[in-house]
Protein backbone atom coordinates (compact mmCIF):
# COMPACT_ATOMS: atom_id res chain seq x y z
CA UNK A 1 0.00 0.00 0.00
CA UNK A 2 1.44 3.40 -0.98
CA UNK A 3 1.99 6.14 1.60
CA UNK A 4 -0.73 8.25 -0.01
CA UNK A 5 -3.23 5.41 0.18
CA UNK A 6 -2.25 4.69 3.78
CA UNK A 7 -2.74 8.33 4.68
CA UNK A 8 -6.12 8.35 2.96
CA UNK A 9 -7.23 5.27 4.88
CA UNK A 10 -6.13 6.84 8.16
CA UNK A 11 -8.04 10.03 7.39
CA UNK A 12 -11.16 8.05 6.49
CA UNK A 13 -10.90 5.98 9.68
CA UNK A 14 -10.44 9.09 11.82
CA UNK A 15 -13.40 10.77 10.15
CA UNK A 16 -15.50 7.66 10.58
CA UNK A 17 -14.52 7.46 14.25
CA UNK A 18 -15.39 11.13 14.80
CA UNK A 19 -18.70 10.67 13.04
CA UNK A 20 -19.50 7.60 15.12
CA UNK A 21 -18.75 9.50 18.36
CA UNK A 22 -21.06 12.30 17.26
CA UNK A 23 -23.83 9.88 16.33
CA UNK A 24 -23.55 7.92 19.58
CA UNK A 25 -23.14 10.92 21.87
CA UNK A 26 -26.05 12.06 24.00
CA UNK A 27 -26.37 14.51 26.92
CA UNK A 28 -25.74 13.26 30.43
CA UNK A 29 -28.71 12.14 32.46
CA UNK A 30 -29.13 13.94 35.76
CA UNK A 31 -30.14 12.45 39.09
CA UNK A 32 -30.64 13.74 42.59
CA UNK A 33 -33.12 15.60 44.76
CA UNK A 34 -35.23 18.53 43.63
CA UNK A 35 -33.78 21.92 44.62
CA UNK A 36 -34.72 22.60 48.28
CA UNK A 37 -36.03 26.09 47.62
CA UNK A 38 -39.34 27.65 46.67
CA UNK A 39 -37.95 29.65 43.75
CA UNK A 40 -39.48 29.35 40.33
CA UNK A 41 -37.00 28.81 37.54
CA UNK A 42 -37.03 30.23 34.05
CA UNK A 43 -34.45 29.53 31.38
CA UNK A 44 -33.55 31.63 28.41
CA UNK A 45 -30.91 33.28 26.28
CA UNK A 46 -29.78 36.83 25.73
CA UNK A 47 -27.60 38.66 23.23
CA UNK A 48 -29.47 37.63 20.08
CA UNK A 49 -29.34 39.49 16.76
CA UNK A 50 -32.09 39.74 14.15
CA UNK A 51 -32.28 41.09 10.62
CA UNK A 52 -32.52 44.55 12.16
CA UNK A 53 -28.75 44.44 12.67
CA UNK A 54 -26.41 41.65 11.56
CA UNK A 55 -28.64 38.63 12.23
CA UNK A 56 -30.30 36.57 9.50
CA UNK A 57 -33.70 35.85 11.10
CA UNK A 58 -36.78 37.83 12.02
CA UNK A 59 -38.61 37.70 15.35
CA UNK A 60 -40.84 34.81 14.28
CA UNK A 61 -37.81 32.70 13.30
CA UNK A 62 -36.07 33.51 16.59
CA UNK A 63 -39.19 32.62 18.58
CA UNK A 64 -39.62 29.34 16.68
CA UNK A 65 -36.02 28.40 17.47
CA UNK A 66 -36.49 29.34 21.14
CA UNK A 67 -39.66 27.26 21.25
CA UNK A 68 -37.87 24.20 19.87
CA UNK A 69 -35.09 24.74 22.42
CA UNK A 70 -37.75 24.87 25.17
CA UNK A 71 -36.81 28.34 26.36
CA UNK A 72 -38.99 30.53 28.54
CA UNK A 73 -37.52 33.81 27.30
CA UNK A 74 -35.24 35.29 24.66
CA UNK A 75 -33.65 38.75 24.82
CA UNK A 76 -32.94 40.32 21.42
CA UNK A 77 -30.16 42.93 21.42
CA UNK A 78 -29.62 44.36 17.96
CA UNK A 79 -26.72 46.75 17.49
CA UNK A 80 -27.58 50.31 18.58
CA UNK A 81 -31.19 49.69 17.64
CA UNK A 82 -34.62 49.56 19.33
CA UNK A 83 -36.76 48.92 16.23
CA UNK A 84 -38.13 45.67 17.68
CA UNK A 85 -39.23 47.25 20.96
CA UNK A 86 -42.93 47.22 19.92
CA UNK A 87 -42.64 43.43 19.53
CA UNK A 88 -41.95 42.76 23.22
CA UNK A 89 -44.61 40.20 24.02
CA UNK A 90 -45.36 36.55 24.57
CA UNK A 91 -45.21 34.71 21.26
CA UNK A 92 -46.06 31.01 21.10
CA UNK A 93 -45.30 30.69 24.80
CA UNK A 94 -41.89 32.40 24.58
CA UNK A 95 -41.37 35.79 26.23
CA UNK A 96 -39.64 38.17 23.82
CA UNK A 97 -37.66 40.94 25.54
CA UNK A 98 -35.91 43.64 23.50
CA UNK A 99 -32.72 45.38 24.59
CA UNK A 100 -29.81 46.67 22.56
CA UNK A 101 -26.07 46.18 22.07
CA UNK A 102 -24.29 49.53 22.34
CA UNK A 103 -20.92 50.13 20.70
CA UNK A 104 -18.51 52.17 22.81
CA UNK A 105 -14.84 53.03 22.63
CA UNK A 106 -14.26 50.65 25.56
CA UNK A 107 -16.10 47.71 23.97
CA UNK A 108 -19.70 46.59 23.60
CA UNK A 109 -22.41 46.92 26.25
CA UNK A 110 -25.78 45.17 26.40
CA UNK A 111 -28.60 47.40 27.64
CA UNK A 112 -31.30 45.15 29.10
CA UNK A 113 -34.66 46.19 30.52
CA UNK A 114 -34.47 49.73 29.13
CA UNK A 115 -37.30 51.60 27.42
CA UNK A 116 -36.45 53.15 24.08
CA UNK A 117 -34.82 56.46 25.04
CA UNK A 118 -35.59 59.80 23.43
CA UNK A 119 -31.86 60.13 22.73
CA UNK A 120 -29.10 57.94 21.35
CA UNK A 121 -26.36 56.43 23.44
CA UNK A 122 -22.89 57.87 22.85
CA UNK A 123 -19.66 55.94 22.35
CA UNK A 124 -18.49 56.70 25.91
CA UNK A 125 -18.98 53.63 28.13
CA UNK A 126 -19.21 55.68 31.33
CA UNK A 127 -22.02 57.73 29.79
CA UNK A 128 -23.71 54.53 28.60
CA UNK A 129 -23.59 53.05 32.12
CA UNK A 130 -25.01 56.31 33.48
CA UNK A 131 -27.83 56.35 30.91
CA UNK A 132 -28.77 52.68 31.28
CA UNK A 133 -28.86 53.11 35.05
CA UNK A 134 -30.96 56.28 34.69
CA UNK A 135 -33.41 54.39 32.46
CA UNK A 136 -33.79 51.64 35.07
CA UNK A 137 -31.98 49.02 33.02
CA UNK A 138 -29.11 46.58 33.41
CA UNK A 139 -25.76 47.02 31.65
CA UNK A 140 -23.84 43.86 30.76
CA UNK A 141 -20.42 43.96 29.12
CA UNK A 142 -20.51 41.77 26.00
CA UNK A 143 -17.78 39.32 24.94
CA UNK A 144 -15.16 40.98 27.20
CA UNK A 145 -12.49 38.38 26.43
CA UNK A 146 -13.07 38.14 22.69
CA UNK A 147 -9.97 37.17 20.69
CA UNK A 148 -10.89 40.04 18.37
CA UNK A 149 -9.21 43.14 19.76
CA UNK A 150 -12.03 45.42 18.55
CA UNK A 151 -14.53 43.42 20.64
CA UNK A 152 -12.48 43.15 23.85
CA UNK A 153 -13.50 45.12 26.90
CA UNK A 154 -11.11 47.91 27.93
CA UNK A 155 -13.14 49.61 30.66
CA UNK A 156 -12.51 47.34 33.63
CA UNK A 157 -11.98 50.30 35.99
CA UNK A 158 -15.18 52.13 35.09
CA UNK A 159 -17.60 52.62 38.00
CA UNK A 160 -21.15 51.34 38.15
CA UNK A 161 -23.16 48.20 38.75
CA UNK A 162 -22.55 46.62 35.35
CA UNK A 163 -22.12 42.88 34.93
CA UNK A 164 -20.32 40.72 32.37
CA UNK A 165 -20.80 37.91 29.91
CA UNK A 166 -18.53 35.22 31.31
CA UNK A 167 -19.17 33.08 28.26
CA UNK A 168 -20.03 34.25 24.74
CA UNK A 169 -21.08 32.03 21.85
CA UNK A 170 -19.39 34.06 19.14
CA UNK A 171 -16.10 34.30 21.03
CA UNK A 172 -15.95 30.50 21.27
CA UNK A 173 -15.71 30.10 17.51
CA UNK A 174 -13.17 32.90 17.20
CA UNK A 175 -10.96 31.51 19.98
CA UNK A 176 -11.03 27.85 18.90
CA UNK A 177 -8.05 26.44 16.96
CA UNK A 178 -8.71 25.67 13.32
CA UNK A 179 -8.53 21.85 13.71
CA UNK A 180 -11.27 22.06 16.35
CA UNK A 181 -13.37 24.33 14.15
CA UNK A 182 -12.98 21.98 11.18
CA UNK A 183 -13.93 19.02 13.35
CA UNK A 184 -16.93 20.89 14.64
CA UNK A 185 -18.00 21.79 11.11
CA UNK A 186 -17.73 18.10 10.14
CA UNK A 187 -19.84 17.00 13.11
CA UNK A 188 -22.37 19.83 12.95
CA UNK A 189 -24.77 18.10 10.49
CA UNK A 190 -24.65 14.94 12.65
CA UNK A 191 -25.23 16.58 16.04
CA UNK A 192 -25.04 20.36 16.30
CA UNK A 193 -24.95 20.35 20.12
CA UNK A 194 -22.02 17.93 20.24
CA UNK A 195 -20.22 19.92 17.55
CA UNK A 196 -20.60 23.24 19.39
CA UNK A 197 -19.71 21.77 22.78
CA UNK A 198 -16.41 20.53 21.37
CA UNK A 199 -15.20 24.06 20.58
CA UNK A 200 -16.44 25.50 23.84
CA UNK A 201 -14.03 26.55 26.57
CA UNK A 202 -14.15 28.87 29.55
CA UNK A 203 -10.70 30.46 29.69
CA UNK A 204 -9.15 30.93 33.12
CA UNK A 205 -8.54 34.57 32.20
CA UNK A 206 -12.28 35.26 32.03
CA UNK A 207 -12.97 33.77 35.45
CA UNK A 208 -9.94 35.46 36.98
CA UNK A 209 -11.04 38.88 35.72
CA UNK A 210 -14.55 38.29 37.08
CA UNK A 211 -13.09 37.25 40.44
CA UNK A 212 -10.99 40.44 40.54
CA UNK A 213 -14.11 42.54 40.02
CA UNK A 214 -15.99 40.55 42.66
CA UNK A 215 -13.42 41.46 45.31
CA UNK A 216 -14.65 45.07 45.20
CA UNK A 217 -18.39 44.87 44.41
CA UNK A 218 -21.24 42.59 43.42
CA UNK A 219 -20.98 41.71 39.71
CA UNK A 220 -23.75 39.70 38.01
CA UNK A 221 -22.70 37.20 35.35
CA UNK A 222 -24.52 35.78 32.33
CA UNK A 223 -23.86 33.72 29.23
CA UNK A 224 -24.44 35.52 25.94
CA UNK A 225 -25.47 33.43 22.94
CA UNK A 226 -24.42 36.17 20.51
CA UNK A 227 -26.62 34.29 18.07
CA UNK A 228 -26.97 35.62 14.52
CA UNK A 229 -28.78 32.62 13.05
CA UNK A 230 -26.01 31.92 10.57
CA UNK A 231 -23.54 33.68 8.33
CA UNK A 232 -24.29 36.01 5.43
CA UNK A 233 -22.40 34.95 2.30
CA UNK A 234 -23.79 37.75 0.19
CA UNK A 235 -26.72 40.09 -0.11
CA UNK A 236 -29.12 37.18 -0.79
CA UNK A 237 -27.33 34.08 0.47
CA UNK A 238 -27.00 32.96 4.10
CA UNK A 239 -25.53 29.83 5.62
CA UNK A 240 -27.65 28.91 8.69
CA UNK A 241 -24.67 27.74 10.74
CA UNK A 242 -24.63 27.95 13.68
CA UNK A 243 -28.38 28.24 13.76
CA UNK A 244 -30.36 30.06 16.42
CA UNK A 245 -31.69 26.78 17.76
CA UNK A 246 -28.24 25.17 17.97
CA UNK A 247 -26.80 28.05 20.02
CA UNK A 248 -29.94 28.31 22.16
CA UNK A 249 -29.59 24.65 23.12
CA UNK A 250 -25.90 24.84 24.07
CA UNK A 251 -25.91 27.32 26.96
CA UNK A 252 -28.71 29.01 28.86
CA UNK A 253 -29.29 31.44 31.70
CA UNK A 254 -31.34 29.99 34.54
CA UNK A 255 -32.95 32.71 36.66
CA UNK A 256 -34.67 32.26 40.02
CA UNK A 257 -37.99 34.04 40.42
CA UNK A 258 -40.19 34.71 43.45
CA UNK A 259 -43.28 33.72 41.49
CA UNK A 260 -43.99 31.71 38.34
CA UNK A 261 -44.18 33.61 35.07
CA UNK A 262 -47.63 35.18 34.93
CA UNK A 263 -48.20 35.57 31.20
CA UNK A 264 -48.09 39.36 31.53
CA UNK A 265 -45.17 40.25 29.25
CA UNK A 266 -44.22 43.56 30.91
CA UNK A 267 -44.40 42.16 34.42
CA UNK A 268 -42.48 38.98 33.57
CA UNK A 269 -39.79 40.85 31.62
CA UNK A 270 -39.22 43.12 34.60
CA UNK A 271 -38.93 40.10 36.93
CA UNK A 272 -36.40 38.37 34.67
CA UNK A 273 -34.22 41.47 34.25
CA UNK A 274 -34.42 42.07 38.01
CA UNK A 275 -33.12 38.54 38.68
CA UNK A 276 -30.33 38.99 36.13
CA UNK A 277 -29.40 42.31 37.78
CA UNK A 278 -29.18 40.71 41.22
CA UNK A 279 -27.24 37.72 39.93
CA UNK A 280 -30.05 35.52 41.13
CA UNK A 281 -29.29 32.54 38.94
CA UNK A 282 -26.60 30.60 37.12
CA UNK A 283 -25.52 29.56 33.64
CA UNK A 284 -25.53 25.98 32.38
CA UNK A 285 -24.35 24.09 29.33
CA UNK A 286 -27.76 22.54 28.82
CA UNK A 287 -26.58 20.66 25.75
CA UNK A 288 -24.23 18.77 28.07
CA UNK A 289 -26.90 18.02 30.66
CA UNK A 290 -30.20 19.72 31.57
CA UNK A 291 -29.40 22.40 34.15
CA UNK A 292 -32.78 23.36 35.58
CA UNK A 293 -32.44 21.17 38.69
CA UNK A 294 -29.25 22.70 40.14
CA UNK A 295 -29.20 24.77 43.33
CA UNK A 296 -26.71 26.77 45.39
CA UNK A 297 -27.90 28.53 48.52
CA UNK A 298 -27.01 29.52 52.07
CA UNK A 299 -28.90 28.43 55.15
CA UNK A 300 -28.98 29.49 58.78
CA UNK A 301 -31.74 28.01 60.89
CA UNK A 302 -34.99 28.66 59.04
CA UNK A 303 -33.45 31.37 56.85
CA UNK A 304 -32.29 30.75 53.29
CA UNK A 305 -30.44 32.94 50.80
CA UNK A 306 -29.98 32.48 47.07
CA UNK A 307 -27.32 33.30 44.54
CA UNK A 308 -26.93 37.06 44.31
CA UNK A 309 -27.87 37.58 47.96
CA UNK A 310 -25.63 38.95 50.70
CA UNK A 311 -25.46 37.10 54.02
CA UNK A 312 -24.06 38.42 57.28
CA UNK A 313 -21.09 36.41 58.53
CA UNK A 314 -22.50 36.66 62.03
CA UNK A 315 -25.42 34.41 60.98
CA UNK A 316 -22.94 31.49 60.60
CA UNK A 317 -24.41 30.35 57.25
CA UNK A 318 -23.95 26.93 55.70
CA UNK A 319 -23.50 26.85 51.92
CA UNK A 320 -25.09 23.96 50.04
CA UNK A 321 -24.89 23.07 46.36
CA UNK A 322 -26.08 20.14 44.26
CA UNK A 323 -29.50 18.96 43.18
CA UNK A 324 -30.09 17.13 39.93
CA UNK A 325 -26.62 16.59 38.48
CA UNK A 326 -24.85 13.99 36.29
CA UNK A 327 -23.43 10.94 38.04
CA UNK A 328 -19.76 11.45 38.86
CA UNK A 329 -19.90 15.22 38.49
CA UNK A 330 -17.59 17.39 40.60
CA UNK A 331 -18.88 20.32 42.63
CA UNK A 332 -16.25 22.95 43.39
CA UNK A 333 -16.69 25.80 45.88
CA UNK A 334 -14.54 28.91 45.51
CA UNK A 335 -13.97 31.81 47.87
CA UNK A 336 -12.58 35.01 46.34
CA UNK A 337 -11.46 32.98 43.32
CA UNK A 338 -9.63 30.26 45.29
CA UNK A 339 -10.86 26.67 45.50
CA UNK A 340 -11.71 25.79 49.11
CA UNK A 341 -13.75 22.62 48.68
CA UNK A 342 -14.40 19.98 46.06
CA UNK A 343 -16.83 17.12 46.33
CA UNK A 344 -18.75 14.67 44.17
CA UNK A 345 -22.32 15.57 43.19
CA UNK A 346 -23.18 17.64 46.30
CA UNK A 347 -21.42 19.99 48.68
CA UNK A 348 -21.93 21.51 52.13
CA UNK A 349 -19.66 24.12 53.73
CA UNK A 350 -19.90 25.96 57.04
CA UNK A 351 -18.73 29.52 56.35
CA UNK A 352 -16.07 30.79 58.75
CA UNK A 353 -14.68 33.76 56.81
CA UNK A 354 -16.18 36.66 54.84
CA UNK A 355 -15.88 36.63 51.08
CA UNK A 356 -17.43 35.96 47.70
CA UNK A 357 -18.50 32.33 47.32
CA UNK A 358 -19.41 30.72 44.02
CA UNK A 359 -19.74 27.20 42.63
CA UNK A 360 -18.73 25.39 39.47
CA UNK A 361 -19.88 21.90 38.50
CA UNK A 362 -17.96 19.75 36.01
CA UNK A 363 -19.43 16.75 34.23
CA UNK A 364 -17.15 13.71 33.89
CA UNK A 365 -14.66 14.05 31.03
CA UNK A 366 -15.39 17.71 30.19
CA UNK A 367 -13.01 20.55 30.96
CA UNK A 368 -15.53 23.37 30.52
CA UNK A 369 -17.76 23.59 33.60
CA UNK A 370 -21.33 22.41 33.12
CA UNK A 371 -22.61 24.92 35.72
CA UNK A 372 -21.19 28.27 36.83
CA UNK A 373 -23.16 29.95 39.60
CA UNK A 374 -23.46 33.57 40.47
CA UNK A 375 -21.98 34.23 43.92
CA UNK A 376 -23.41 34.34 47.40
CA UNK A 377 -21.78 37.23 49.24
CA UNK A 378 -20.89 36.82 52.92
CA UNK A 379 -20.11 40.17 54.54
CA UNK A 380 -21.13 42.05 57.64
CA UNK A 381 -23.21 45.25 57.25
CA UNK A 382 -20.32 47.72 57.13
CA UNK A 383 -18.61 45.93 54.24
CA UNK A 384 -21.97 45.40 52.54
CA UNK A 385 -22.46 49.16 52.49
CA UNK A 386 -18.95 49.77 51.16
CA UNK A 387 -19.59 47.34 48.31
CA UNK A 388 -22.97 48.93 47.59
CA UNK A 389 -21.39 52.37 47.36
CA UNK A 390 -18.84 51.05 44.85
CA UNK A 391 -21.73 49.95 42.61
CA UNK A 392 -23.23 53.43 42.40
CA UNK A 393 -22.65 55.82 39.52
CA UNK A 394 -20.54 58.55 41.13
CA UNK A 395 -22.11 61.99 41.53
CA UNK A 396 -19.84 64.79 40.38
CA UNK A 397 -19.19 67.85 42.47
CA UNK A 398 -20.88 70.94 41.06
CA UNK A 399 -18.51 73.84 41.60
CA UNK A 400 -19.71 77.36 40.94
CA UNK A 401 -18.12 79.16 37.98
CA UNK A 402 -15.09 81.28 38.80
CA UNK A 403 -15.31 82.97 35.40
CA UNK A 404 -18.62 83.56 33.60
CA UNK A 405 -18.38 83.11 29.84
CA UNK A 406 -21.99 84.12 29.14
CA UNK A 407 -24.96 84.55 31.49
CA UNK A 408 -27.20 85.78 28.65
CA UNK A 409 -28.41 88.83 30.57
CA UNK A 410 -27.34 91.12 27.75
CA UNK A 411 -26.50 90.54 24.12
CA UNK A 412 -25.48 86.87 23.83
CA UNK A 413 -22.14 85.72 22.45
CA UNK A 414 -23.85 82.56 21.16
CA UNK A 415 -25.72 82.22 17.89
CA UNK A 416 -27.57 79.36 16.23
CA UNK A 417 -25.91 77.07 13.71
CA UNK A 418 -27.13 74.26 11.49
CA UNK A 419 -26.65 72.50 8.22
CA UNK A 420 -28.63 73.72 5.21
CA UNK A 421 -31.53 71.31 5.73
CA UNK A 422 -32.05 71.43 9.51
CA UNK A 423 -34.51 74.03 10.78
CA UNK A 424 -33.44 76.20 13.74
CA UNK A 425 -34.85 79.37 15.26
CA UNK A 426 -32.29 82.06 14.57
CA UNK A 427 -33.39 83.97 17.67
CA UNK A 428 -31.44 82.23 20.43
CA UNK A 429 -32.56 84.45 23.32
CA UNK A 430 -35.47 83.51 25.58
CA UNK A 431 -36.06 86.61 27.71
CA UNK A 432 -37.84 84.68 30.50
CA UNK A 433 -36.49 81.18 29.88
CA UNK A 434 -33.92 81.06 32.69
CA UNK A 435 -34.21 79.21 35.97
CA UNK A 436 -35.62 82.22 37.84
CA UNK A 437 -37.36 83.87 34.91
CA UNK A 438 -34.22 85.57 33.68
CA UNK A 439 -32.82 85.43 30.16
CA UNK A 440 -31.33 82.22 28.76
CA UNK A 441 -30.14 80.86 25.44
CA UNK A 442 -32.62 78.70 23.54
CA UNK A 443 -32.02 76.24 20.70
CA UNK A 444 -35.29 75.43 18.94
CA UNK A 445 -34.67 72.87 16.20
CA UNK A 446 -35.93 70.14 13.90
CA UNK A 447 -33.11 67.81 12.87
CA UNK A 448 -33.29 66.74 9.25
CA UNK A 449 -32.62 63.18 8.01
CA UNK A 450 -29.13 62.43 6.67
CA UNK A 451 -28.72 62.50 2.89
CA UNK A 452 -25.88 61.82 0.48
CA UNK A 453 -25.34 65.58 0.21
CA UNK A 454 -25.67 66.22 3.98
CA UNK A 455 -24.63 63.03 5.81
CA UNK A 456 -24.35 64.71 9.23
CA UNK A 457 -27.22 67.15 9.86
CA UNK A 458 -26.89 69.19 13.05
CA UNK A 459 -28.35 71.99 15.13
CA UNK A 460 -26.16 74.02 17.47
CA UNK A 461 -25.58 76.97 19.77
CA UNK A 462 -22.21 78.33 18.73
CA UNK A 463 -19.77 80.76 20.31
CA UNK A 464 -16.67 81.24 18.17
CA UNK A 465 -14.17 83.67 19.70
CA UNK A 466 -10.75 83.48 21.35
CA UNK A 467 -10.64 82.81 25.10
CA UNK A 468 -7.88 82.19 27.59
CA UNK A 469 -9.30 79.51 29.89
CA UNK A 470 -5.96 78.46 31.34
CA UNK A 471 -6.01 77.62 35.02
CA UNK A 472 -9.57 76.31 34.76
CA UNK A 473 -10.51 72.73 35.54
CA UNK A 474 -13.71 72.41 33.57
CA UNK A 475 -16.80 73.85 31.95
CA UNK A 476 -20.01 74.48 33.91
CA UNK A 477 -23.49 75.55 32.79
CA UNK A 478 -27.21 75.14 33.38
CA UNK A 479 -29.28 73.08 30.96
CA UNK A 480 -32.88 71.97 30.50
CA UNK A 481 -34.97 70.76 27.56
CA UNK A 482 -38.52 69.90 26.58
CA UNK A 483 -37.60 66.19 26.97
CA UNK A 484 -34.47 64.15 27.55
CA UNK A 485 -31.62 64.49 25.06
CA UNK A 486 -27.92 63.79 24.88
CA UNK A 487 -26.18 67.01 23.86
CA UNK A 488 -22.62 67.26 22.60
CA UNK A 489 -20.53 69.91 24.31
CA UNK A 490 -17.53 71.08 22.31
CA UNK A 491 -14.52 73.14 23.26
CA UNK A 492 -12.40 74.10 20.27
CA UNK A 493 -8.77 75.10 20.53
CA UNK A 494 -6.15 76.33 18.11
CA UNK A 495 -4.35 73.61 16.18
CA UNK A 496 -2.74 74.71 12.94
CA UNK A 497 -2.43 71.10 11.79
CA UNK A 498 -6.22 70.63 11.85
CA UNK A 499 -8.28 71.17 8.74
CA UNK A 500 -9.78 74.53 9.74
CA UNK A 501 -7.05 75.53 12.19
CA UNK A 502 -9.04 74.41 15.23
CA UNK A 503 -9.30 71.06 16.95
CA UNK A 504 -12.73 70.00 18.24
CA UNK A 505 -12.82 68.42 21.71
CA UNK A 506 -16.12 67.00 22.87
CA UNK A 507 -18.04 65.47 25.75
CA UNK A 508 -21.78 65.04 26.23
CA UNK A 509 -24.44 65.73 28.82
CA UNK A 510 -27.97 64.41 29.31
CA UNK A 511 -30.58 67.16 29.50
CA UNK A 512 -34.02 66.86 31.08
CA UNK A 513 -37.18 69.00 31.53
CA UNK A 514 -35.82 70.24 34.87
CA UNK A 515 -32.91 72.65 35.11
CA UNK A 516 -29.61 70.91 35.91
CA UNK A 517 -26.26 72.41 36.74
CA UNK A 518 -23.54 70.49 34.92
CA UNK A 519 -19.79 70.46 35.44
CA UNK A 520 -17.58 68.70 32.89
CA UNK A 521 -13.86 68.42 33.65
CA UNK A 522 -11.71 69.42 30.71
CA UNK A 523 -9.78 66.17 31.09
CA UNK A 524 -12.98 64.35 30.13
CA UNK A 525 -13.12 66.00 26.70
CA UNK A 526 -11.89 63.83 23.85
CA UNK A 527 -11.13 64.33 20.16
CA UNK A 528 -11.44 62.41 16.91
CA UNK A 529 -9.13 64.72 14.97
CA UNK A 530 -6.48 62.65 13.12
CA UNK A 531 -4.19 65.69 13.29
CA UNK A 532 -4.61 66.07 17.07
CA UNK A 533 -1.75 67.60 18.99
CA UNK A 534 -2.76 65.46 21.97
CA UNK A 535 -3.95 68.11 24.41
CA UNK A 536 -6.73 70.66 24.88
CA UNK A 537 -4.89 73.99 24.92
CA UNK A 538 -7.03 76.08 27.23
CA UNK A 539 -4.95 79.20 26.70
CA UNK A 540 -5.85 78.99 23.02
CA UNK A 541 -9.58 78.22 23.24
CA UNK A 542 -11.37 79.29 20.10
CA UNK A 543 -14.97 78.26 20.66
CA UNK A 544 -17.67 76.67 22.81
CA UNK A 545 -20.48 74.79 21.04
CA UNK A 546 -23.61 72.91 22.16
CA UNK A 547 -24.70 70.61 19.36
CA UNK A 548 -27.18 67.87 18.45
CA UNK A 549 -26.57 65.57 15.51
CA UNK A 550 -27.53 62.05 14.42
CA UNK A 551 -24.96 60.65 16.85
CA UNK A 552 -27.14 61.61 19.82
CA UNK A 553 -30.60 62.22 18.32
CA UNK A 554 -32.80 60.49 15.79
CA UNK A 555 -33.30 62.21 12.43
CA UNK A 556 -36.49 64.21 12.49
CA UNK A 557 -36.19 64.98 16.20
CA UNK A 558 -37.87 68.27 17.04
CA UNK A 559 -37.48 70.10 20.33
CA UNK A 560 -36.08 72.89 22.45
CA UNK A 561 -32.99 73.08 24.66
CA UNK A 562 -32.18 75.95 27.03
CA UNK A 563 -28.65 76.85 28.19
CA UNK A 564 -27.73 79.37 30.88
CA UNK A 565 -24.79 80.58 32.98
CA UNK A 566 -21.96 79.16 30.88
CA UNK A 567 -18.67 79.48 32.73
CA UNK A 568 -15.50 77.75 33.83
CA UNK A 569 -14.42 76.63 37.28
Amino acid sequence: MTKARTLLVCVVLLAAGAALRALLWHPFDVRGPEPPDSRRRASGVLHVHSVHSDGVGDVDEIVAAAKRARLDFVIITDHNDFDLKPQERYSDGVLVIVGTEISTRSGHVLGLGVPEPTFRFTDDAAEVFEDVDHLGGLAMVAHPMSPESDFQWRGWDLPGSWGIELLNGDSQWRAAPWPAVMGSAFNYPLDSSYALLNVLTLPDEARQQWDRLLITRNVPMVVGSDAHGGVRLGSRVTLPVPSYEALFRVAQNHVLLDEPLSGDAARDAAAIVSSLRRGRGYVALDALAPGSGFFFNAESGSQRWDMGDTVSLSSSPVLRAGGQVPDGSTVTLQRNGDVISRNEEALSWHVMAPGVYRVEVNAPGWDAPWIVSNPIYVFDPAEQEVRRQRSLIPVRDLPRPKLMVDNFESASSFESGSDASTVVDRNVTDVKGGMDGSRAARLSFQLSPPTAEIPSPFAALVRLRPDDLSGSLGLTFLVRSDREYRVWVQVRDENTRSEDGTEWWYASVRSAPEWRRVAIPFQQFRTRDPASDGRLNLDKARGIVFILDSGVAKPGTRGVIWIDDVGVY
